[in-house]
């Protein structure tokens, strides 16, 4: 028993120690008392927040069992991996032993975690059970994404949505759990422990465990030097540093960061965090926290396209008032000069040497495409910095681009892309647009990633790249 995960040592086995979900145990508890349960549960929420736990207690509940009972020693109360399980033929066998009686408990009960991976096919084979389901059997499924469950699995069962655990209940229960451990941690640390799960009970119980290896007392250094992150004075530091435009010191600060290890996508998602609780406990400090904050998700987002996340957060954090008019808005002045539909506005593919786009057409049609690709500049960087490498043709209310490289396609297909650049062309054009993209098949897809890695560089701080 030494050797058990805390996790599992202090499950919950019984209603009346679940911690957190009081909405979901009491209906559950008096539904079960009252003989009234249902055929079908559906348990949805976060990772972490007790639902497999719940559906335990439930096939206990049901079938009268002891809380201490293990339900591996029951071949009626059967668990299945949704993710590993999820095809038709393990559906279809699973409709024919649901017909069998239970062996020895009241109730054949199966729970079915991660139901939402389950293939449209399986779905509809086991609609078929739920429609008409044998008296001794239950189902319980569990999914953390149930959007993705069809609507008439959902109608057939009685759903329960868990919600993240609350940070004062996390912080008792983990102190009962430190306590009783013999493990010694210091308020701010389990605090910070608490925080650091969002809401997960799983991941919280699972960080205290790794840390009682320290062996001597957890304080929140040593919460912070586990897990990578960094103290709230630092944070707090870059940011006065950054409100009163001290570019040179935030940046400073923040190079200190990274030399000691700090990881870019984690730093800024404590930020985020910082923000939210600034956002609470310093009303005053509200538009600059905003500003912020834009400037860090527009860092998260390019963060998976660059090869330096660490120069993308800084940035982020010296970057100007991030845009807060749409492309529409932008150019609300343009005048909407229409393109004779005979003719083709194209910007010719690698145009180097020459940072400014120049297109093969009318003075009239120059400007207007110069036009919406500066309002995309102006709103998306990295995406003008796509659209610059590839060739665009306007061919009457058809925007035209043919990418070098496949992975620039799937960029401008995001919809966020998509929907920029064909309200910004619509605008300025003066009528309708819609977007088509393909890629030059003619040239081999070969690229020098430190030579693409200048090129986005350049796009961002709006430099031009030279031949040495």
């Amino acid at each position: 028993m030494s050797n058990l995960a805390l996790y599992r040592k202090y499950r919950s086995a019984d209603f009346d120690e679940v911690v957190g979900q009081q909405h979901v145990v009491k209906t559950l508890t008096n539904a079960i008392k009252n003989g009234k349960h249902s055929h079908a549960y559906l348990l949805t929420g976060p990772r972490g927040v007790g639902k497999t736990t719940i559906a335990r207690i439930i096939a206990k509940q049901l079938n009268g069992l002891k809380k201490d009972d293990s339900l591996d020693s029951y071949l009626d109360i059967i668990e299945i991996d949704g993710a590993s399980n999820r095809g038709i033929d393990e559906i279809r066998s699973l409709r024919e032993k649901v017909q069998v009686a239970p062996a020895k408990l009241s109730y054949k009960v199966y729970i079915i975690d991660e139901v939402h991976m389950l293939t449209k096919e399986a779905f509809n084979a086991l609609l078929k059970t739920l429609e008409e389901p044998p008296a001794h059997v239950v189902f319980i499924f569990a999914t953390t994404e149930v959007h993705k469950l069809p609507d008439t699995i959902i109608s057939r069962t009685q759903r329960f949505d868990f919600k993240p655990i609350g940070k004062s209940d996390m912080v008792l229960h983990l102190r009962f759990i430190a306590d009783s451990e013999s493990i010694k941690i210091t308020d701010d640390a389990l605090d910070l422990v608490a925080q650091l799960s969002k809401g997960g009970f799983r991941d919280a119980i699972s960080l205290l465990d790794q840390l009682a290896s320290v062996g001597s007392e957890i304080t929140i250094e040593t919460v912070g030097d586990f897990t990578g992150i960094q103290d709230i004075k630092s944070i707090e530091e870059i940011f006065e540093f950054v409100k009163n435009n001290k570019t040179k010191d935030a940046l400073k600060s923040l190079g200190e960061l990274f030399s000691a290890g700090a990881d870019a996508g984690q730093l800024t998602q404590q930020m985020l965090d910082y923000i939210q609780q600034g956002l609470l406990n310093s009303p005053q400090d509200s538009e600059f926290l905003i500003e912020t904050a834009e400037n860090l998700h527009w860092a998260q987002t390019n963060m998976r396209y660059s090869g330096s996340p660490e120069l993308v957060l800084q940035v982020a954090l010296v970057r100007k008032k991030s845009p807060t008019h749409s492309p529409e808005e932008e150019i609300e002045n343009t005048p909407q000069t229409e393109t004779k539909s005979s003719q083709a506005t194209r910007i010719p593919q690698n145009n180097k040497g020459n940072s400014e786009v120049q297109p093969k057409s009318t003075k009239s049609n120059e400007d207007l495409l110069i036009k919406s690709l500066s309002v995309i500049k102006h709103y998306n960087n990295s995406l003008f910095a796509v659209l610059k490498g590839s060739e665009i043709d306007i061919v009457n209310e058809e925007i035209r681009i043919n990418c070098r490289f496949s992975f620039h396609k799937d960029r401008i297909m995001e919809q966020r892309n998509t929907n920029l650049i064909e309200k910004a062309f619509s605008k300025v054009y003066g009528k309708g647009m819609h977007l088509s993209v393909g890629v030059d098949n003619n040239k081999p897809e070969k690229i020098d990633p430190a030579e693409e890695v200048v090129k986005s560089a350049a796009a961002i701080f709006g430099a031009e790249v030279t031949d040495a």
